[in-house]
């Protein structure tokens, strides 16, 4: 696969959503900080930002208004992410690492059911 991008370091944007409660995130950092701070090998990096580019275009705080889901990788319901904040990009890459490999077999396999199905 392609590299992935690595761009500036940004603060994340703020969400219009509610988030259910949860805290936003203000700490900044990038994609790659995140990834690599989650665990995430580097082979998978870019299943990883293919996933996330279309579930959150990298917003920390993105909640979706309808169901509730929310951070990078949209967990549902943002309360499954350990720690109690969803919101926190490293911790929420950490919960979809299991959920990745426990349902797709890993990133690449949860990146082919998303082109499919436009979600995971």
């Amino acid at each position: 696969p392609p590299p992935v991008p690595q761009p500036e370091r940004t603060p994340a944007a703020a969400s219009s959503g509610s988030g259910g409660g949860s805290r936003q995130y203000t700490g900044g950092g990038s994609p790659a900080e995140w990834m690599a701070a989650a665990g995430i090998p580097e082979a998978d990096w870019w299943y990883v930002h293919q996933i996330v580019s279309r579930e959150s275009s990298w917003n920390p705080n993105a909640t979706n208004a309808s169901s509730g889901a929310c951070g990078l990788v949209q967990a549902l319901p943002c309360s499954k992410v350990p720690g109690g904040n969803g919101y926190d990009p490293v911790a929420n890459l950490s919960w979809a690492i299991g959920y990745a490999h426990s349902r797709y077999g890993g990133w690449a396999g949860a990146y082919a059911f998303w082109q499919a199905n436009h979600w995971w």
